[in-house]
C-alpha cells in the first residue's frame, strides 16, 4: 500500500523566489533588531546601528519588491512606508553620535561613573556647557 502512495507523491520544484522570501524576511528581521540592540549599547558600539540599518533599507527594499511581484501590493507598500522611516531614524541617530562623539562619548563617561542623581544632574548640565562650547568651536566661533 505504501508504493502506491509514493507513486502518488512526488517532490513539487521548489521556486526559488518561494525560498528566497522568507530567508529575506529572516535577514531584514535579524538586521532590524541588530540595528536596534546596537543604537541602545555604548557609544562605540551604537555606531555600527547605522550600517546595519543601511544594510536592513537594502533588505527592505528587496523584499517590497519581492511582495509587489506577488501582488500583495498594499504590503508592499505597508512595509515601506513603516520600514523606510524606522531604518533612516536609526541611520540618522548614528550619524548623529558619530558627529557629535566626543561630547556624547563625556557624557555616558560621566553618567557611568555618577553614583546620585545629582551628580547625574551636574554631568548633564556640564555636557549641555561643554557641547555649545564645542559647537561654536566646530563653526569658528
Amino acid at each position: 500500500m505504501s508504493s502506491e502512495h509514493d507513486g502518488e507523491r512526488q517532490e513539487r520544484p521548489q521556486d526559488p523566489a518561494t525560498t528566497r522570501r522568507p530567508r529575506t524576511l529572516t535577514a531584514l528581521l535579524l538586521t532590524m533588531l541588530a540595528s536596534w540592540l546596537l543604537l541602545l549599547a555604548p557609544l562605540p558600539y551604537s555606531l555600527a546601528a547605522g550600517v546595519t540599518a543601511l544594510a536592513a533599507m537594502v533588505l527592505l527594499v528587496l523584499a517590497a519588491v519581492q511582495t509587489f511581484r506577488q501582488g500583495r501590493h498594499v504590503m508592499a507598500v505597508l512595509s515601506l512606508v513603516v520600514g523606510v522611516p524606522a531604518t533612516l531614524m536609526i541611520v540618522t541617530g548614528s550619524l548623529l553620535s558619530l558627529l557629535f562623539y566626543g561630547p556624547m562619548l563625556d557624557i555616558q563617561e560621566c553618567h557611568a561613573s555618577a553614583l546620585t542623581e545629582h551628580a547625574r544632574s551636574s554631568c548633564t548640565a556640564d555636557a549641555q556647557d561643554s557641547m555649545a562650547t564645542w559647537v561654536s568651536e566646530l563653526l569658528g566661533g
